[in-house]
């Protein structure tokens, strides 16, 4: 029995060093966002209901990347480009993440540098500060107090968005989507069937499904384009019916002139693979080659 009682008392005090354990609730907010926001994030879908809508304001193409800074933990360097060309620099941000007892929230500390400004390490730039709080499914930053133009003043992350307000533009609200990365390769003629005859393939053509496009030249000197939208239906596109999401595959042709949309296909949002033969060109996009897959039955 004395045995019995010693092994409880081992036991129960176990239990308490472990209940000693627990974190407050932000503290373990702080390891999700700091593993949820390096990613690439565009508003493609924003924009193009903008202008399909006719939005008085509309908002401009946007594409974030948010990438760890290897040189300092829980550090992240922020680039934002206009229309998702590298070369038109939108802005260009330091996030530094934080836990702070006082407030018992996560921060963030944002440093706005102006595009040709370099954010090195130590460098200049005013800070903006934000404080994190958990909602439905995502967590809201918000300011804490007025900060300057391109600030954030608002931050929403969930698993597959980032919807970024900034301070001191028209329509300053970007609800981004997080991007996947494809690759595709475009077979002319489009072989079917199981047909053996000669074909053309060019491969290796990278983009993104949030409006990623990749243009290629042909042998006839044509050139062709690809391009994947994943369609996050903000209205119904039919009276009484509910529109889908999708992930659509568009092939288009630029002749110097004019730019010609020449067909399209779409599937579930969530496809990880998407084709369409035109039977002139066969385009497969994938984020995994079927070189690369492990078999299956």
């Amino acid at each position: 029995m004395r045995y019995l009682a010693a092994l409880g008392i081992v036991l129960m005090s176990s239990c308490v060093f472990a209940q000693g354990q627990d974190s407050q609730p932000y503290e373990r907010d702080f390891q999700v966002i700091d593993a949820m926001l390096a990613g690439r994030y565009d508003n493609s879908n924003q924009s193009y209901f903008d202008r399909r809508g006719g939005r008085d304001v509309q908002h401009r193409r946007l594409h974030l990347e948010v990438v760890r800074d290897r040189g300092a933990s829980h550090r992240f360097r922020v680039t934002g480009y206009w229309n998702d060309k590298r070369d038109e620099v939108a802005a260009r941000y330091v996030w530094s993440l934080a836990v702070d007892h006082d407030e018992s929230a996560v921060v963030l500390t944002s440093r706005y540098y102006p595009p040709g400004v370099d954010p090195g390490i130590g460098g200049s730039g005013d800070a903006c500060r934000l404080v994190w709080r958990r909602s439905a499914a995502e967590f809201v930053a918000d300011a804490a107090s007025r900060c300057g133009r391109w600030d954030p003043e608002r931050l929403v992350l969930s698993e597959q968005q980032l919807w970024l307000t900034v301070a001191g533009i028209d329509a300053g609200d970007f609800a981004l989507h997080r991007v996947r990365e494809f690759e595709c390769y475009a077979d002319i003629p489009g072989v079917g069937g199981g047909r053996d005859i000669p074909f053309d393939r060019y491969d290796g053509l990278r983009l993104h499904d949030r409006g990623g496009q990749v243009w290629f030249e042909s042998k006839e000197g044509r050139r062709i384009g690809i391009s994947l939208l994943h369609v996050d239906w903000p209205i119904n596109n039919y009276r009484g019916a509910f529109a889908r999401d999708s992930l659509v595959v568009y092939v288009s042709e630029d002749t110097g002139e004019e730019r010609k949309e020449l067909g399209y296909a779409f599937t579930v949002p969530h496809a990880d693979r998407i084709g369409i033969n035109l039977k002139w060109m066969l385009a497969n996009c994938y984020m995994q080659s079927n070189e690369d897959v492990e078999p299956f039955m």
